[in-house]
């Protein structure tokens, strides 16, 4: 391995070329659009537009490219055993209550604000950078070294079972995704979604839909209110009672409701708009059945419902709900629900049906992963974090957000959120502190080639 001080040196080198880079890439609106897909687009023209802008680059810093049926892209380097890096170019969907425009990078004492800067566009171009370092200095022989631009994580990891199941490719010895936090994640809840039906038939109620995404907590909705004037006080007294959410009549007959928007991993950092706009339904058209879903869900653990399971490496259990709908007859919610590893999502869900009286129906989802923190591919990058930030006291975790390295093997997540930093992805305002841009090119640079000599390492044997 080089000199102690070696890849810090060499990401200073780059690391005004890579924040262009970075800027070119968090311009291009990466959100999955529907209207915009075909065949040549699996995930609409703005992802495609994203996974071709780092196809370029990748070229241009001398790595192969696959372009793997656009539905992600992937920039290699190099033969034998191979090392992976997942990072991906699609983003969640943006609000209109971002303060700067999220698709210009603004950068304001040194931290940008921008959709996609933390989640995952500014920890991929951190990586690729790295691995530009390890490519010119010869760290990767006798190795491949794939890096992996999906265009689909932020819905259903798609790309990555086109990836491996369609392409056929193989799995790697090692992989990482810089798509989470440092130190590093070594087990992951398994994530899967549901369908919650109950039957309503309330007339008084128009027909709505709320919510893009499961798995964040939905922080808007706005409903006609017939008459809403006579409703006044009830919304007074409603926001005295709920002081967390913000709830207002406008123009006379539209409710409006704000609550706080979190990650499907951490619901009880979010208010749901969406259960509260029940919960005031059940006040004023006297159906109790709204107060029950929203006392089931609002705290977003299970626990009224005794659903909230817990094991050696997981607290908890969550459930989110980022979708609402109503046809004039049934009420649909759709759950994101995340438990730890030793119970099925079968149990889970006939739990559910039996305690809170809805309709489920399955959804999909993906098993969670535990890998042994002692093995000695865990501690080879915890002992890069700890060499390149002086930080000896963290520990690797287990979580309950998903990432990349559940859709592969023998692969954990890796940075690039630091200990006690929020960077507020999926919400408004997400930022990314630019010195932990240019430490993570270091870090991952040294990642890369230290999991490098570890496969060297292991074949000598």
């Amino acid at each position: 391995m080089e000199n102690k001080d070696f890849f810090v040196a060499e990401a200073k080198k780059v690391e005004d070329e890579a924040l262009e880079a970075l800027k070119g890439l968090i311009r291009i609106d990466s959100v999955y659009d529907e209207s915009t897909r075909s065949e040549e687009n699996p995930f609409g023209l703005g992802v495609r537009k994203a996974l071709d802008y780092v196809a370029q680059k990748g070229k241009e810093l001398g790595f192969n490219v696959d372009f793997c049926d656009h539905y992600c892209t992937e920039l290699s380097y190099g033969e034998g055993k191979t090392i992976d890096v997942y990072a991906h170019c699609d983003v969640v969907p943006v609000s209109k209550n971002w303060k700067t425009d999220p698709f210009i990078p603004t950068i304001v004492d040194d931290v940008m604000y921008a959709r996609g800067a933390a989640d995952d566009k500014g920890p991929g171009m951190a990586a690729l950078y790295g691995a530009k370092i390890c490519l010119d200095h010869h760290l990767l022989d006798g190795v491949k070294l794939r890096l992996l631009f999906g265009g689909n994580e932020e819905r259903d990891s798609l790309c990555l079972d086109h990836y491996f199941h369609a392409l056929k490719k193989g799995y790697p010895a090692y992989g990482f995704s810089p798509d989470a936090d440092y130190p590093l994640i070594f087990a992951e809840k398994g994530i899967y979604a549901y369908e919650a039906t109950y039957r309503l038939d309330e007339p008084r109620i128009p027909a709505f839909r709320f919510g893009n995404a499961m798995n964040i907590v939905l922080d808007e909705v706005e409903v006609e209110l017939k008459d809403g004037e006579k409703y006044l006080s009830d919304i007074a007294d409603y926001q005295k009672d709920y002081p967390e959410v913000k709830i207002e009549l406008k123009d006379g007959n539209r409710l409006h409701i704000k609550g706080k928007a979190s990650h499907g991993s951490v619901p009880e950092k979010g208010v749901n708009a969406g259960l509260h706009l029940l919960n005031f339904y059940s006040r004023i058209y006297n159906r109790p059945e709204l107060n029950a879903i929203f006392l089931d869900y609002a705290i977003g653990d299970g626990r009224p419902f005794g659903g909230n399971y817990s094991s050696k490496y997981f607290a908890g259990t969550s459930y989110c709900m980022g979708i609402f709908s109503y046809d004039g007859k049934d009420l649909k919610l759709l759950i994101n629900v995340r438990i730890p590893e030793n119970v099925t999502v079968q149990e889970v869900l006939k739990n559910v049906a039996e305690k809170t009286g809805a309709e489920v129906k399955y959804l999909g989802g993906s098993d969670g992963f535990m890998i042994d923190p002692e093995s000695p591919f865990i501690q080879t990058l915890l002992n890069v974090y700890r060499e390149e930030t002086g930080d000896v006291l963290s520990k690797p975790l287990a979580i309950g957000g998903g990432t990349y390295c559940r859709e592969s093997k023998n692969s954990v997540a890796f940075g690039m959120e630091y200990p006690g930093v929020d960077c507020l992805m999926h919400q408004d305002g997400e930022f990314l502190r630019l010195k932990d841009f240019r430490q993570g090119i270091a870090i991952y640079a040294h990642a890369i080639a230290a999991l490098a000599e570890l496969v060297r390492t292991e074949e000598k044997k």
